[in-house]
């Protein structure tokens, strides 16, 4: 069997904008670009990064004007980057694969700054700031991420990197920040990071970054902590990929995938040690949710656990009558993670289940439980509520995305990326699929077993006069197993998820997989997910 799709390597960027070839239409009220990034070189010299997630960054961007749609690429040109090709070699290590910045240091340095924020002058050389998770819009300035302390800007119609590294540890006393914020209206955004050196031990901070305009500023400059929320251990905090938000709370899941500070410890002075072996699952251990007041920073007295549950993704999050429904995209278990270096993902390889969606009710109040409701105050303790999923999808559902309008209020769609050969052992997806989270009614586009989907993005149709939730497109990029140097962008009728016009490219080089992107209208200020 040959290697999955999702390990290709780019061996060159379309650095010129190509036109694609058009079929079917492109709604004419479509401007804008959809910009996506992921892990993309995969080899360097003779070596190869080992991990899903360990590929040198390569961003992708379909610009959409008149009906007519161009793609071009470029590698993220980051100090990873460019000492890997300057040496021919791995240099600085990513989350599974080992690099050696010089044969008499160990690749631990580069983590040492795990635990230096604020008050100390942390060793930054071997950090990464390979950004190849997600882009994201803060005011008019583009930025790559990842999850380290670092985030690239770049520029959003060459996708050429713009100036140094941001360093966010400068602004905000945090040691790491993930690749998944959120956009208020006004363009503020919020995310969550980790502070390792809190004088209280370990905690979780939720931080706030103000859009900014016309600066050659880093709009981090502005960025401030919210709250703050302590780990449960002192010596194991919670491996987290994004959270949830409403109106006026931020939905924080506390999973049992663990960085281990002892074994971190221990592994500075082993070399055959990636930090993805710091990591820990503890089966049999209870996930716990934590909801944090948006405006005051205040922590809900109230902790609700469940069973075994590890999250990447939150699809969507709204209160309604008295309690928190909370949607993500769930697995049983982080064996995902663990095998990621493995370049054929087996059910067994990936654990005992594939990603589902799921729905979890929070009720804030726990006087007030409703009897219908899978949610029970723990006997002899009131302040901890155990809760239980519902299925909204069973598996595979990956990449949950929703028209972003709705965000963090009461909606009913929710898009994703599915299989329909659910019995065979590769799980790539290949089709797109939207779910009524209030009916159950599932529709699906199917794109065959020679393509694999990426994740979907909604575009809202700004022509309609009080459109309806899914008045709009949804966008996705397709890669064929056949052609390597293929690309199509799909466009499909959100409301029935038929295809409505589609964009085949002919790239210089091979196109490789994407984790996350963004849309922007071409005319807009501030930029939804």
């Amino acid at each position: 069997m040959e290697d999955s799709i999702r390990f290709r390597h780019c061996d060159k960027p379309t650095l010129k904008p190509k036109l694609g070839t058009v079929k079917g239409v492109i709604p004419s009220w479509l401007k804008g670009s959809l910009i996506r990034n992921g892990s993309g070189i995969r080899h360097v010299g003779n070596e190869t990064y080992d991990h899903l997630f360990d590929g040198l960054a390569v961003i992708h961007r379909f610009y959409i004007n008149n009906g007519q749609v161009t793609y071009n690429s470029r590698q993220l040109d980051s100090e990873c980057y460019n000492r890997a090709m300057a040496a021919q070699r791995i240099v600085i290590s990513e989350f599974g694969t080992l690099g050696m910045p010089d044969p008499c240091d160990t690749y631990f340095a580069k983590f040492k700054s795990l635990f230096i924020a604020g008050e100390e002058k942390p060793v930054d050389d071997d950090i990464s700031d390979n950004c190849g998770v997600n882009v994201g819009f803060y005011g008019d300035q583009l930025y790559a991420m990842t999850e380290t302390v670092f985030t690239r800007r770049i520029n959003p119609e060459t996708l050429e990197t713009i100036g140094e590294r941001t360093r966010i540890r400068d602004y905000v006393t945090v040691n790491s920040a993930t690749a998944h914020p959120h956009v208020l209206e006004d363009g503020t955004m919020l995310n969550m990071g980790s502070n390792y050196r809190h004088n209280k031990g370990p905690h979780y901070c939720i931080i706030q970054v103000p859009p900014s305009y016309d600066s050659e500023e880093t709009a981090y400059k502005g960025a401030k902590i919210l709250a703050e929320i302590p780990c449960s251990s002192k010596l194991y905090p919670s491996y987290y990929h994004s959270f949830g938000m409403t109106e006026d709370k931020i939905i924080f899941i506390e999973q049992p995938f663990y960085i281990s500070i002892p074994r971190f410890m221990v592994s500075q002075y082993i070399r055959t040690k990636t930090i993805k072996e710091c990591l820990v699952w503890q089966p049999n251990t209870k996930t716990k949710f934590h909801v944090v007041c948006r405006k005051t920073g205040q922590i809900h007295p109230i902790v609700y656990e469940t069973d075994d549950l590890f999250v990447f993704h939150h699809a969507n999050a709204y209160e309604e009558a008295g309690n928190l429904i909370v949607d993500v995209v769930g697995y049983d278990d982080a064996n995902f993670v663990t095998s990621g270096g493995t370049k054929i993902f087996t059910r067994g390889k990936i654990g005992k289940d594939l990603p589902s969606l799921r729905r979890y009710i929070l009720p804030l109040d726990a006087s007030k439980i409703s009897k219908n409701l899978s949610a029970n105050v723990r006997p002899g303790n009131s302040q901890i509520i155990d809760v239980s999923k519902t299925l909204l999808y069973k598996p595979y559902f990956e990449f949950p995305r929703i028209n972003y309008k709705f965000n963090g209020r009461n909606y009913k769609f929710v898009y994703g990326a599915t299989s329909s050969r659910q019995s065979e052992t590769v799980i790539e997806p290949d089709q797109l699929t939207k779910v009524d989270v209030d009916s159950g009614k599932v529709i699906s586009w199917v794109g065959g077993d020679k393509v694999m989907v990426s994740e979907p993005v909604f575009v809202q149709n700004p022509t309609i006069e009080n459109p309806t939730e899914d008045d709009g497109v949804v966008l996705a990029n397709l890669l064929h197993k056949e052609d390597p140097q293929k690309t199509t962008l799909i466009v499909l009728d959100a409301k029935i998820m038929h295809e409505i016009g589609s964009v085949v490219f002919k790239a210089d080089g091979a196109v490789t997989p994407t984790l996350h992107g963004q849309w922007s209208n071409l005319n807009d200020k501030v930029h939804l997910y």
